[in-house]
């Protein structure tokens, strides 16, 4: 048995600065994507596949949860692999798979159609995270927070974006279009990859190692640090989609109509959380990197929590934007500083199942967000259930100040 290892980026001969531009537009372009079409599910299935008020709370959680629960039993299969050929090779099957994913979406003529191809995309997702995986790997050490919060720039520019070029696209040429958008893009993101990126050199695993999902998940039950941030993954995931399947909606209780100003406007809604992303996120990762990451991670958690408490007494729609965007001004230091934690904590050889493992802890976040959002959303006014991410975000930077001591031993 051949034995593996990654090199530290700052001893590697990969142009690691080319390899964090190509995949920072990479990652933009799969999270516009995403964000150009997905936050308007509920509309889509109201307007283009005719589902009824009765039941759009039902179909939009089921449509938005199945993808991340195939992309949560996934992620660990897919992060092994990674190990074994190689993070660069599993963004190009990733991004190759979502662009014809997406084009299916903009043809979809029931809810079940739009429900099995939602299925299929998170079973061969995974572009972000080999992409973030791939610059982790090559970044030199004094640069990883710093690094991973450029990154976190880059989701945050196409979550800003995306709903802009969506909601716009959707009013003027119907929501089909934004579909076809998104599958364009994902493909020029998967040609950047083949054609710019290199990956640190590893000497891989033997062609015959079998992969074993489950040992690895059972040895991952050992490293603490890595169980924390696969908690963070998930709890922080859940906050950020609990909200998703009820804003456009919530939109509408504010302006009394579903039509094109309720897109727009739910566009520019969508598009502050990036915003604040692109402003906050490199900062919070300096300052992690400075200050400590956990102490940083509790610091924007308690912040944000604390500004979500607010939600209840929303009464007008930029009330509402301006707590949404508040809140994502903190929210955006958490990505970067807990994937620096994963860093410190797992081995360079493991990196790829590490990531794998996480990815999957945040897909299942994603699982439960959307389908308690759509359950509460139907019997809750809306504002009392965004209070819920508060109250969650809070416990979350609870969790993380009684792990701190432990984690350092880690």
């Amino acid at each position: 048995m051949e034995e593996h290892g990654f090199p530290d980026g700052a001893d590697t001969q990969v142009n690691w600065k080319k390899n964090l531009v190509v995949l920072w537009i990479g990652v933009f372009l799969a999270c516009a994507s995403y964000t150009s079409c997905i936050p308007f599910l509920p509309l889509y299935l109201l307007q283009e596949l005719g589902i009824g008020q009765d039941t759009i709370h039902f179909w939009t959680g089921v449509t938005f949860a199945v993808t991340f629960l195939g992309a949560a039993v996934m992620a660990p299969y897919w992060g092994a692999w990674a190990d074994k050929v190689g993070q660069r090779k599993m963004a190009i099957r990733a991004g190759i798979g979502l662009a014809i994913t997406y084009g299916m979406l903009g043809v979809v003529q029931t809810a079940f159609q739009l429900f099995l191809v939602r299925a299929l995309a998170g079973i061969i997702s995974g572009f972000v995270p080999a992409s973030m995986s791939l610059v982790s790997s090559c970044l030199p050490k004094q640069r990883i927070g710093w690094g991973m919060g450029i990154m976190q720039t880059g989701v945050a520019s196409g979550t800003i974006l995306g709903p802009l070029i969506g909601g716009y696209l959707s009013a003027w040429f119907g929501m089909r279009a934004s579909f076809c958008l998104g599958a364009v893009s994902l493909f020029i993101a998967t040609v950047m990859v083949v054609n710019m990126v290199e990956e640190v050199p590893f000497i891989r695993q033997h062609k015959q190692e079998q992969i074993h999902v489950l040992r690895d998940l059972r040895d991952s039950m050992h490293n603490k640090g890595l169980l924390f941030v696969m908690a963070m993954f998930f709890l922080i995931q859940n906050c950020n989609m609990l909200a998703q399947p009820l804003i456009t909606m919530y939109v509408a209780e504010f302006t009394g109509s579903t039509g094109g100003i309720t897109l727009k406007l739910s566009s520019w809604i969508f598009s502050l959380a990036g915003l604040a992303g692109i402003i906050a996120a490199p900062l919070w990762g300096k300052r992690g990197q400075r200050h400590g990451f956990l102490r940083t991670l509790i610091l924007v958690l308690a912040c944000a929590g604390v500004i979500n408490l607010f939600q209840p007494a929303v009464r007008t729609l930029w009330q509402f934007a301006v707590v949404q965007f508040c809140s994502g001004l903190f929210l955006a230091g958490a990505y970067p500083n807990v994937t620096a934690v994963l860093t410190e904590v797992t081995p360079p050889e493991m990196r790829g199942k590490a990531f794998g493992l996480i990815t999957s802890a945040q897909q299942f976040g994603g699982v439960s967000g959307p389908l308690i959002g759509s359950f509460l959303g139907s019997f809750l006014p809306t504002r009392f259930v965004l209070l819920l991410i508060g109250v969650i975000l809070l416990g979350t930077a609870a969790f993380t100040r009684y792990m701190k001591p432990r984690l350092r031993k880690v």
